[in-house]
């Protein structure tokens, strides 16, 4: 039977966007659907944020016809279905073409070794959770791909530091040296190099980040516009528009404010319909779903929308674990003063780490953590807006005395922050909510508490960003409410990958364990987490996915990477 397409990609985030470009540069006749669009323009965006007050993460994408017709989390805050007595899950997206990475930080770390391997190398203490598996894929097998990933991306970081570490090797340097390090990291890192706390060394690195240190895919270098959250005003910081872009240059098709409503399976259990809905007059009643078919289908939405169409089209699920496993890392912001200035508010948000508390034994007791330098100050806490009311309101100063004190304050201001390994547990899940959107479609309903062995992780980070600021010289920092934690949006897990098809929902080439033709990317696919950002590691295992799709289909490929 002839298809309408060879392959539909559903959603043009990193995952779907990548995908779809290596799928369409092999000749194959691809189509996104994707349910946003692409305007407003970056420049409209950017005026949007100059002028806006207050300023939130969703400030650029001003409200448009695709938050209304097609509420994300980013522009409805009651999106999300929360079970009584849990609180709302923290993470949240845009539904807009390129996905996600407008607003995200750009951080490109690589999971470690260990991280595929977590039941084998840290499992069978008492107080090890249940849900920590191994992956059926090895970092090594993975590692040819993120080199891929980093060319594809534009990834610039310090092969000297990142060589080797935790036992997990670099086949290849990075596309481009690292986005050099702020005058706060480097002096940083003179006051804690070396020294100890609980039997690890600190030792600040530079943080590989999909940011342009120098000219790169037709892309300007960073100029330091400070605002990569919620958006890089100048394209220097990648998002999945670039390879949507090149996707479509390639033949590929997309058509943007789709919002897919249901797929459909055949008698022999392969996915060839896929319905959607288009939107435009919000009070037009009666939309008709309109089908559109392909060889091979690809569920390229986050961790979130993925499991939702998967429960509403009753597919990939024979094992009952679409949904469950829901992870996303505690994060956690601390402030004090440095004992000098560091002049804060300059360059990238964050452009160095600590990477000594990412793993060893202890991860048999709790998680492991990253932790950021920032260069925004207080700037999570308002300043400097805060400080001038406070100095005006608090303290009565005025002119130059007000100016002299706001200095004062400022140029000392310091955030060190965490990111903290998230336990895979079945009770944190996204199950179908009773309640519509405004298409009619069901919405999701979350449930997530951070499991015991993050929540000691947390602890352990905060206990150790205390003794960081006590080096450098603060000796009361702010460390927020004890326990306390925010989202990362680094929403994972739903559609764990796995060899045995009685607890997983796809195989080590992410395709459904239930229909042969189905595959799903992205970070839903992940069995554990680890602590590191994730979307590179999604998108290696997106060009992974890809390229074993298109030797399944036939078409010839030109990929060096082999394993």
């Amino acid at each position: 039977m002839k298809r309408d397409f060879d392959v539909i990609v559903i959603g043009s985030g990193v995952a779907g966007a990548m995908a779809a470009y290596r799928l369409a540069k092999l000749k194959a006749h691809v189509l996104i659907l994707e349910a946003g669009n692409h305007n407003p323009s970056r420049a409209e965006m950017v005026g949007a944020y100059a002028t806006a007050f207050p300023k939130s993460l969703h400030t650029p994408y001003v409200q448009i016809e695709s938050d209304t017709n097609a509420p994300s989390p980013d522009s409805s805050p009651n999106y999300y279905d929360t079970p009584e007595g849990f609180v709302k899950f923290r993470s949240t997206y845009e539904r807009r073409t390129g996905g996600a990475t407008w607003h995200w930080l750009g951080h490109t770390p690589r999971m470690l070794h260990s991280d595929f391997k977590m039941k084998s190398a840290y499992g069978g203490g008492p107080n090890f959770p249940d849900g920590f598996v191994d992956w059926p894929i090895s970092y090594d097998d993975l590692e040819p791909w993120y080199c891929e990933a980093e060319a594809e991306m534009g990834v610039a970081g310090s092969d000297a530091e990142w060589q080797n570490l935790f036992n997990s090797p670099r086949s290849k340097p990075f596309p481009m040296s690292m986005i050099w390090p702020s005058y706060s990291d480097r002096w940083i890192a003179e006051q804690l190099d070396g020294k100890e706390f609980e039997g690890l060394t600190y030792r600040v690195h530079s943080t590989p980040s999909a940011r342009n240190s120098s000219l790169y895919d037709n892309r300007p270098p960073c100029a330091g516009n400070s605002i990569c959250v919620p958006l890089c005003p100048i394209g220097a910081k990648y998002d999945g528009a670039v390879h949507v872009a090149k996707a479509v240059e390639n033949g590929a098709v997309l058509w943007e404010q789709a919002v897919v409503t249901r797929l459909e399976k055949d008698k022999d259990a392969s996915v060839h319909r896929v319905e959607f809905v288009t939107y435009g007059d919000i009070n037009r009643k009666n939309r008709t779903a309109s089908p559109v078919t392909a060889e091979v289908v690809i569920i390229a939405a986050n961790a979130i929308e993925t499991p939702k169409l998967l429960l509403i089209s009753e597919l990939a699920d024979k094992s009952g674990k679409v949904g469950f496993y829901l992870m996303d890392h505690l994060s956690k912001s601390t402030f004090g003063k440095a004992s000098e200035p560091l002049f804060p508010f300059r360059g990238p948000p964050s452009t160095s780490g600590i990477e000594s508390f990412r793993d060893g034994e202890f991860r048999r007791e709790y998680a492991g953590f990253r932790l950021s330098l920032n260069n925004d100050g207080w700037g999570r806490k308002g300043s400097p807006y805060a400080d001038i009311v406070d100095l005006v309101t608090n303290e009565r100063r005025i002119g130059t005395d007000l100016q002299q004190a706001l200095f004062d304050r400022v140029v000392r201001q310091l955030r060190l922050s965490c990111s903290v390994e998230v336990a895979p547990d079945s009770a944190n899940r996204v199950e179908l909510s009773s309640m519509k959107d405004a298409l009619g479609i069901l919405r999701p309903k979350v449930t997530f508490a951070a499991p015991q062995y993050s929540l000691k992780g947390l602890a352990h980070a905060t206990s150790t960003m205390k003794n960081m600021f006590e080096i450098l010289g603060e000796k009361n920092p702010d460390l927020g409410q004890e326990g306390a934690f925010d989202g990362a949006g680094h929403i994972m897990g739903t559609c764990r990958m796995g060899d045995d098809a009685t607890t997983s929902v796809v195989d080590a080439d992410c395709c459904s364990h239930d229909h042969h033709n189905l595959f799903i990317l992205g970070s839903a696919v992940f069995p554990t987490c680890g602590s590191p950002n994730p979307t590179l590691t999604l998108a290696a295992l997106a060009l992974r996915g890809a390229d074993h799709i298109a030797r399944r289909m036939g078409l010839k490929t030109a990929q060096v990477v082999q394993e």
